[in-house]
């Protein structure tokens, strides 16, 4: 089907949560990386520009929770909010 629509397999580069908290409903995503090269033609549709964030580089250093850090790795500073159960 793909090679019919002249569509590819691939998906942009994305990070899934799940998260939950006592009286709100449970919310499961994904985050996409900002710039991928996927991003306009994401092969199950999924990409929304609410959903797309920047990831930051880092080379070593200290990670958010202060622990130490060898080599490239990234951060994502993002906010969820739970929906309320009624």
């Amino acid at each position: 089907m793909l090679k019919a629509q002249d569509r590819h397999p691939f998906r942009p580069e994305h990070i899934h949560f799940m998260v939950e908290a006592r009286g709100h409903r449970k919310l499961v995503t994904h985050i996409f990386a900002a710039g991928d090269q996927y991003l306009d033609s994401d092969v199950v549709f999924g990409v929304r520009k609410s959903l797309v964030e920047e990831y930051r580089a880092h080379h070593g250093g200290n990670a958010p929770d202060r622990r130490a850090m060898e080599g490239d790795w990234f951060s994502l500073d993002r906010e969820f909010r739970l929906a309320a159960l009624a």
